[in-house]
């Protein structure tokens, strides 16, 4: 590690050290944003996915305990989930090979299968060609995974360094974050969103008014507004754009089928 620092400007390790200090401190997903807004300004990175799971044996996600996106688009989780690509993702199969941190274009070079290859030009249908992921096995049995999204990460030797070395601090604050009662996660982190109420949420995240949900989905507004009010107590939300924050970051939106 001390012959990768040696890669960063002075000005680079005192912004680390700035942004290490503010993550050790975070505690809340205000103070997340605030944590990778600052990282945004460091490097290239256009979004960033923290995700707590179980593993299977060959490497597929078991359970997701926690999912956190910051601003990679939902309906790229969504077809993940769907089509289980985690199974056939060659990014965790090198990570669960042993190696914990993971530029994307050198894992995809590994693609030999049909379905790893259209794994890939699914991601290249969504821009995500490049990133730098990161894990950590957990003590609960459960194991971290920050995925570092920007097609220009891969340029630079310091892009890995100043990831690696600010990734600790994000796997611990993931791990308060996943606390009920803290931050964005609710009490009683069970009660789950209805497939309806995801949906009208996918749909008012895109700026859609209660009557053109309503005419989309084909109900009433009177029945859309019955399911955001549902969603919005469910997830601890005083508003309908609080309730629409807090099921994207979670990974709760689910666009139409």
């Amino acid at each position: 590690m001390r012959k990768r620092l040696a890669r960063l400007s002075r000005r680079d390790l005192l912004n680390v050290a700035e942004i290490s200090h503010t993550t050790a401190r975070a505690d809340s997903i205000e103070a997340a944003n605030a944590v990778f807004r600052s990282m945004y300004g460091l490097l290239p990175i256009r979004g960033v996915v923290c995700i707590r799971a179980r593993w299977d044996a060959d490497g597929g996600i078991r359970e997701i305990r926690q999912l956190l996106n910051f601003g990679y688009p939902p309906e790229w989780l969504a077809l993940y989930r769907d089509r289980r690509y985690d199974r056939v993702d060659p990014v965790l199969r090198a990570y669960h090979g042993g190696h914990d941190v993971q530029v994307w274009s050198q894992a995809f070079r590994t693609a030999h299968t049909p379905t790893e290859r259209a794994f890939i030009e699914a991601c290249a249908a969504f821009d995500l060609r490049e990133g730098v992921t990161v894990g950590r096995d957990g003590v609960d049995g459960c194991g971290s995974l920050l995925s570092f999204w920007g097609n220009a990460l891969g340029q630079a030797p310091r892009h890995r360094t100043i990831i690696e070395c600010l990734a600790p601090g994000v796997h611990d604050l993931l791990l308060r974050l996943s606390r009920p009662g803290v931050g964005i996660w609710p009490r009683d982190a069970s009660c789950g969103l209805t497939p309806r109420e995801r949906q009208i949420l996918y749909w008012a995240s895109l700026g859609k008014t209660t009557w053109e949900i309503g005419r989309i989905v084909g109900i009433r507004e009177r029945t859309v507004m019955f399911h955001v009010g549902n969603a919005m107590r469910k997830l601890e939300a005083r508003n309908r754009a609080q309730a629409i924050a807090k099921a994207t970051l979670l990974g709760m939106l689910a666009p139409p089928p």
